[in-house]
């Protein structure tokens, strides 16, 4: 199981929203440039920040909680978000190459077209299953000192202190 703190904002029926909480830094920051991690993820941040998970403790709107995802579901989840489009895009374009670079240009297209499309789909079909839905786990009496609402991972060391 994949672990996270979290924040209960509002409950309705057997479901929380809830806001996850920032890490502390992992320690492999690049002294000049920051955390890169944290980088990528605020350049492809969507404002959605609340996140709906099984409540299965009951746990009400201020609560802090841990949530926990399976490993293998992430697993799979990454695979199929990383692997299908690629996969389809270079399928499309070799199906392509003999009938010309147009051709190859225009099916791969099409296969990370199509790829997106049954990813939308399959999405949507598995978000009703439990097997692959976040769950609270626990609920905690206050955050741990391990987390902390850190703005990036270069404002939350001294300058000297890189080490790690």
């Amino acid at each position: 199981m994949i672990e996270a703190e979290a924040r209960v904002l509002r409950c309705e029926g057997e479901q929380a929203w809830v806001e996850l909480r920032p890490h502390t830094p992992c320690g492999h920051c690049d002294p000049q440039r920051g955390c890169r991690s944290l980088s990528l993820a605020r350049a492809f941040h969507t404002g959605q920040s609340a996140f709906a998970v099984a409540n299965p403790l009951s746990a009400q709107a201020g609560d802090w909680v841990v949530v926990a995802a399976r490993a293998d579901s992430v697993r799979h989840s990454a695979l199929l978000l990383y692997g299908a489009p690629l996969a389809a895009l270079l399928a499309g374009a070799l199906l392509g190459a003999p009938l010309g670079e147009g051709w190859s240009m225009a099916l791969s297209g099409l296969g990370l077209a199509a790829s997106l499309l049954a990813l939308a789909w399959h999405a949507r079909r598995a978000a009703g299953l439990d097997a692959h839905r976040p769950v609270i786990t626990r609920l905690l009496s206050q955050p741990s000192s391990t987390a902390r609402n850190v703005s990036s991972c270069q404002h939350a060391r001294s300058p000297g202190d890189w080490s790690a």
